[in-house]
């Protein structure tokens, strides 16, 4: 019964491989060396069949220790090693924390070999401390920092485990605007200039009305491809920075239940195999509980309102490690930002639902990673009681991205397709704009991985779109060890990016954080030039430091028409803008002991012309600072083990973000109602405003604080965490109300209590 049920899985592959195959566009095979082999594979953990990333993989020629070459696991698990002579070589991997794999492969003239392996989890032990692999803020690859549920958990959030959106909020040059709206703005640029990426599928807003959290809790979490700026040429349709996360499969040997509360959330999270392990399953429910806790805990309602729901089935290989997923997400937020304004709400919904392989070959096509997918985006708000706003964009979405060697050297292709229907319904208080039109998307790129000596890396590359407009984005990407040890590390970038499709937010009232999205039609793409100079170095002991300078050429950023009587509107203009700053990280590492301190600095100019400013200032053009600008952040974390107790504490600082001052008010008369008798008729108040975001509001800063123990019981592990939120209750402003002249601050000191309860 094994051996068919095992031949029928690997038909099953058979049949999806062809089918793949025939799909990619790419070229045929690159030339091989004729005396040489190559050595490719999976490397997965064993129990779980999760990817391993990072594992070191070495050939060592029989008899000749000083003959090796070797390679590392990618976010797929998959090496591959060319330009191997014939002969008899020991092959070995290796991660920390996990049993090293050694096997003996002979390598005829011209062969292929394919040995993939699950590694055993055997974390090294000394004197009694468990050593775990290494990660952090401090350490990245060519721009890339990889986040995993480990980093996720060292941060406190005010639930039982921790969020993607709080830990990315303690880095140096990722700026919020508060602990509401869900917007991040990432080295100068825009929410709508981050691309989202969920296993491989778009996914237009994964953060909550509540800043602490996002579609991404630690318990679902896999790994992050994060990319401030500078990001390769894989990654195409946006202009600012990359959020790539993996999601974990579920358990393949056993069912699991966990469920959790704390005043801010709720969650149940449930898994296991399907068909004895051949296949396993995930699902997770999170809702809110914020309104109905608010009025005890925080002495007012506070009427915010998120949930998603989650399901993930997996299928794996276990001969190959070539692995298919098929997920559906569902999220919803709904709110107010600030009480007292009646009539003010926003909402946002996401669908993301699709499938996703990875296989790999035994031919010139090494690795293929496919995926279809459709992902949706709903936007709505009343503002202040006359204006009802929608907005929606839906996309049908394919991308395939292959892997392959061209003689020894790495190459990278692929191609995306996609459709968009963007809607847009805005009724305001002097007429009605609406909009449907559909956008087709078709690019390819390609990137090689040069080592032009052992201590250089340079990864070259472009994007070639043919639709919705002809273009091309060259990239390059590289590293160098100066001292030829992995422990110190130069890399830079630099790159051009371009964006059709984007969501434009009327930033002069920060209590509205509805979206319009919107494509640029006949007017030139949002494009960005991206250059970056980073050093990173290992002291020693745990001891890392980073230094990161950057820089962001930006052109035709679509921006509201300014009308100096505050309003909503669609209405298009455009700026050029330039951005430069730097990133300072210090990381300490020890077993049972975590800090991190995080300095960030950014400059971020707009330039534009409009008409709106020569009638009211007398010059068309003006020169301003965006709403995002934040010139100063500072992030300081630190957690601990102590016994069985586990703490932690992050403090942050912030620099005051820019704002228009109210300049006056005046009235006006609608003379679509009728004719206004003026003498006894008193018109509606508009805000008049001054010149745009010429001054700053106070600077904020915060403590959260902390506590998590777990205890055994007969029916699982319950574990039990105290924290509280700004613990020396600093009155930070949220956002300055120009229309009545009123602050609104962020959340005063908050305690909380969570218990999580997973079951075995």
């Amino acid at each position: 019964m094994r051996v068919r049920r095992a031949q029928k899985i690997r038909n099953g592959w058979w049949t999806v491989r062809l089918l793949v195959t025939g799909g990619l566009l790419v070229g045929g095979p690159g030339p091989a060396l004729a005396q040489n082999a190559s050595v490719q594979g999976i490397v997965t953990d064993r129990l779980s069949r999760a990817a391993l990333d990072g594992v070191s993989v070495a050939l060592e020629r029989v008899g000749d220790p000083t003959d090796v070459r070797g390679s590392a696991t990618d976010v797929n698990g998959f090496y591959q090693i060319g330009g191997v002579p014939p002969g008899d070589y020991t092959l070995r991997m290796e991660r920390i924390g996990y049993v090293m794999y050694e096997q003996l492969v002979t390598f005829a003239p011209g062969g292929f070999l394919t040995v993939s392996a699950g590694l055993d989890t055997s974390p090294v032990v000394l004197e009694g401390i468990t050593v775990e692999p290494l990660s952090g803020a401090a350490e990245r690859e060519l721009g890339r920092l990889r986040i995993r549920p480990i980093d996720i958990g060292r941060i406190p959030a005010p639930s039982a485990s921790g969020d993607l959106a709080s830990f990315l909020q303690t880095l140096p040059g990722v700026v919020t605007t508060g602990d509401r709206g869900g917007q991040l703005f990432i080295r100068g640029g825009t929410p709508d200039q981050n691309l989202v990426m969920v296993d491989g599928l778009l996914i237009y807003q994964p953060f909550h009305i509540l800043g602490f959290f996002s579609v991404f809790p630690e318990d679902l979490v896999s790994s992050v491809d994060f990319y401030a700026s500078g990001f390769g040429s894989r990654y195409v349709g946006r202009s600012g920075s990359v959020i790539d996360v993996r999601m974990r499969d579920g358990n393949r040997t056993d069912r699991r239940t966990s469920g959790s509360v704390s005043p801010f959330l709720a969650e149940a999270v449930a898994e296991g195999p399907i068909k004895d392990g051949g296949a396993s399953w995930i699902a997770s429910v999170r809702r809110s509980l914020i309104e109905e806790t608010s009025p005890a805990l925080l002495g007012q309602r506070e009427p915010l309102t998120f949930g998603s729901q989650y399901v993930k089935v997996s299928s794996v290989d276990d001969d190959t490690g070539s692995r298919c997923s098929a997920m559906v997400l569902h999220t919803a937020d709904r709110g107010s930002l600030d009480v007292e304004i009646e009539g003010s709400l926003v909402g946002w919904s996401n669908l993301v639902l699709g499938g996703r392989c990875i296989m790999i070959f035994d031919s010139w096509l090494r690795l293929a990673d496919v995926t279809f997918g459709y992902s949706r985006v709903r936007n709505d708000a009343n503002s202040r009681g006359v204006a009802e706003l929608t907005s929606g964009v839906s996309r049908l979405h394919h991308e395939a991205h292959a892997t392959s060697l061209w003689g020894t050297t790495p190459i990278y292709v692929g191609y995306t397709m996609n459709i968009e229907l963007v809607e847009y319904d805005l009724r305001e208080l002097f007429g009605v704009q609406q909009s449907a039109r559909g956008i087709w998307g078709m690019s390819g790129y390609g990137e090689a991985e040069l080592t032009p000596t052992e201590d250089v890396t340079v990864r070259p590359g472009f994007v070639f779109t043919l639709l919705p407009r002809a273009g091309i984005e060259p990239r390059v990407r590289a590293s160098w060890r100066p001292l030829g040890r992995g422990t110190e590390e130069v890399s830079a970038a630099l790159g051009l990016y371009r964006q059709d499709l984007v969501g434009v937010s009327d930033t002069r009232d920060v209590s509205s954080v509805f979206v319009a999205w919107q494509d640029v039609d006949r007017r030139p793409p949002l494009s960005a030039v991206h250059a970056s100079l980073g050093w990173q170095q290992a002291l020693g002991r745990g001891l890392a430091w980073s230094l990161e300078g950057y820089t962001k050429w930006l052109d035709d950023v679509p921006i509201a028409v300014w009308r100096a009587n505050a309003g909503f509107t669609t209405s298009l203009s455009r700026a050029d803008g330039r951005v430069y700053g730097a990133d300072l990280r210090l990381e300490y590492r020890r077993p049972g002991f975590y800090g991190f301190l995080g300095y960030g600095y950014t400059w971020t100019e707009y330039r534009a012309t409009q008409l709106g400013f020569a009638e009211w200032f007398g010059e068309p053009v003006q020169r301003y600072h965006p709403p995002h600008d934040r010139r100063h952040q500072l992030n300081a974390v630190v957690s601990a083990d102590i016994g069985p107790y586990s703490t932690g504490a992050r403090w942050q600082m912030g620099s005051g973000l820019p704002y228009t001052r109210p300049a006056g008010f005046d009235e006006v008369f609608d003379f679509r109602i009728g004719l206004p008798v003026v003498q006894g008729q008193s018109g509606v108040t508009r805000l008049v405003l001054d010149r745009p975001y010429q001054a700053r509001l106070p600077a904020v800063h915060r403590l959260d604080l902390w506590v998590r123990r777990p205890f055994e019981l007969d029916i699982g592990t319950l574990e039990v965490q105290a924290g509280v939120l700004n613990v020396y209750d600093r009155r930070n402003l949220f956002f300055y109300d120009l229309y009545t002249g009123r602050r609104v601050d962020q959340l005063p000191i908050v305690p909380y209590l969570s218990f999580k309860l997973e079951r075995p």
